[in-house]
């Protein structure tokens, strides 16, 4: 099977400060478009380390067991968490992709960000 996994032209990465890399609308984007659909990979309990320890400090929640976490290979891995997020994502387990959507108009030079939904272990900035 083959996916066809794209990335909205006007997703890009940069660092803001104090809270390090992230993404950014670099042109307007509007409510409902697709701004990412990201391949993951699936990790069991097991396969899992310290939110401290290099990529596994970017997971997803992926509730297909005995899968429990995921890591993205994408951009997605690097979006911050807003109380009042501009987009949200969505499992799609059978073919292992994480899809990224606006849920609002993005202004450009706007931060992109979700509610990670789970207990933070940083302070939110």
């Amino acid at each position: 099977m083959t996916l066809h996994l794209p990335r909205h032209p006007a997703v890009h990465v940069t660092t803001y400060p104090g809270k390090g890399r992230g993404l950014v609308a670099a042109a307007p984007i509007r409510a409902g478009e697709l701004l990412e659909a990201a391949p993951v990979v699936p990790l069991r309990r097991d396969q899992l380390g310290a939110r401290t320890d290099g990529i596994f400090g970017y997971p997803f929640d992926w509730p297909d067991p005995p899968y429990v976490e995921a890591v993205a290979l994408g951009v997605i891995s690097l979006i911050n968490h807003a109380t009042t997020p501009n987009a949200d994502w969505a499992l799609d387990i059978p073919n292992k992709v994480i899809r990224l959507s606006a849920t609002r108009d993005i202004a450009a030079g706007e931060e992109i960000t979700i509610d990670y939904g789970i207990p933070l272990w940083f302070e939110s900035a």
